[in-house]
C-alpha cells in the first residue's frame, strides 16, 4: 500500500446539504459547513456523464480525499471558490484509507 498524504495538496471545504423547504414545500438549497479536509483534485473530461439524455459539458473532477463518514451525493465541495457537485464515491477496498469521488462544478 502507497501513501497518499503527500498528494493531498488542495484545501477544500466539505458541505452538507440543508433538508430546508420554502412554504410551497420546494427545496431552498442551503448547505451546512462539514469540515475542511486536505485533497487531490484532477480534471475529468466532461463527456462520459449524461444529463436528461444530453452530454454535459460541465467541468468534471476527481477528488481524492480521506475516508470520512458521511460524504455522498448530497455534499458538496468548494474550492478556489467553485462548487463541486459529488456525482460518485468509491472506497476501494485495496486503499480503504481514502475515498474517490467524481465531481461536476456547478453552475
Amino acid at each position: 500500500m502507497t501513501e497518499f498524504a503527500g498528494n493531498l495538496r488542495e484545501r477544500v471545504v466539505l458541505e452538507t446539504r440543508l433538508d430546508a423547504r420554502d412554504p410551497r414545500v420546494s427545496s431552498i438549497g442551503r448547505y451546512s459547513y462539514v469540515g475542511s479536509v486536505w485533497a487531490a483534485l484532477v480534471p475529468l473530461a466532461p463527456a462520459e456523464l449524461t444529463r436528461a439524455d444530453a452530454l454535459s459539458a460541465l467541468p468534471r473532477w476527481q477528488v481524492i480525499l480521506r475516508k470520512r463518514e458521511g460524504v455522498g451525493l448530497n455534499t458538496r465541495i468548494t474550492w478556489r471558490g467553485k462548487y463541486l457537485a459529488i456525482r460518485a464515491v468509491i472506497i476501494d477496498p485495496r486503499q480503504p484509507a481514502q475515498m474517490l469521488l467524481t465531481c461536476e462544478e456547478i453552475q
